[in-house]
């Protein structure tokens, strides 16, 4: 349930990516610290290939600062419901 939850949060960035609202700084902070957690597990592991984290990391600065990819908000799209279908289904 809890992964469901941080796939929800990947589908607002991805929202926020598109539309830049009052929230964008706020969801920037979250998912950049996210990111960050998710990495430095991996690092940790011996594990150097999380694009996962990789991708809140990107999405975190872009909404922390305010520049965008084109198109890049597809990947938190898909990474948020790719997390809530495991999320909800594994247990």
């Amino acid at each position: 349930m809890f992964l469901a939850i941080l796939g929800f949060l990947d589908v607002l960035v991805g929202i926020s990516l598109i539309y830049p609202n009052f929230l964008a700084f706020t969801l920037g902070v979250l998912v950049l610290l996210k990111g960050t957690f998710s990495v430095i597990g991996s690092f940790a592991s011996g594990s150097f290939f999380d694009f996962m984290g990789f991708i809140d990391l990107i999405a975190g600065i872009m909404l922390i600062f305010g520049f965008f990819i084109p198109w890049f908000w597809i990947l938190p799209m898909i990474k948020g419901a790719y997390s809530i279908v495991v999320g909800l289904v594994s247990r």
